[in-house]
């Protein structure tokens, strides 16, 4: 079956090298490439691909909580989350956002053609090749911010982006009133006083952290 890839990925360099891995499989055809999630969103309205494989950085600045944007004319795309971090706890978060899978820099060729087959299944791929698994179900020690709901999870990263409470206000289309009352819940939940022990908290579970 032939999968037809749209590559958003921020670096050039990792850009090229992914499109010189996939190209070598004959069933693999890349579609489109662009280090913009903006205009990848387009160009998945354009190009209508099988399968999109989406940098975290490039996500960062479109912002995580927009991920559902690239199923909202095909509900069943997959997506593969990018990262260049080895934690997995952040990748199964994202999953919870509506990605299929999550693919490390570090990882190589033969796992990025795995991962690809394994979510173009319908299950879904984490660094380590476990498949169809929640945190759950990896029976992982909850962390903090697993007790935070969906709204409260989006003000809470753009906490740790260093993001103002009027930028998150606009982007999210909530009042400043609305946004300060998620702030005070997240510290309140998190058990956490200030702004740098939320940081702190943010690196020590891999959570990336984009200070003003």
């Amino acid at each position: 079956m032939q999968v037809s890839i749209l590559i958003v990925e921020h670096f050039p360099v990792v850009r090229a090298g992914i499109r010189n891995w996939l190209s070598a499989f004959p069933d693999f055809e890349i579609v489109g490439e662009t280090p913009s999630a903006e205009e990848g969103l387009r160009m998945v309205s354009a190009l209508h691909p099988d399968l999109v494989l989406l940098d975290l950085v490039a996500l960062r600045r479109f912002g995580y909580e927009r991920l559902s944007s690239f199923r909202s004319e095909k509900p069943l795309l997959p997506v593969i989350i990018l990262n260049g971090r080895s934690d997995n706890m952040q990748a199964l978060e994202m999953m919870g956002a509506s990605a299929s899978g999550y693919f490390p820099s570090d990882g190589n060729a033969e796992q990025l053609v795995t991962a690809i087959r394994t979510v173009c299944n319908g299950e879904r791929y984490v660094a380590d090749g476990s498949t169809g698994k929640s945190p759950e179900q990896d029976n992982q020690r909850p962390t903090r911010h697993q007790s935070l709901s969906a709204r409260e999870l989006q003000v809470f990263h753009s906490m740790c982006r260093g993001e103002r409470p009027t930028e998150t206000a606009d982007r999210l289309s909530l009042s400043l009133s609305t946004v300060n009352r998620y702030r005070k819940l997240v510290f309140k939940k998190m058990d956490i006083d200030s702004m740098p022990d939320l940081i702190r908290y943010a690196v020590n579970q891999g959570i990336e952290v984009f200070p003003e």
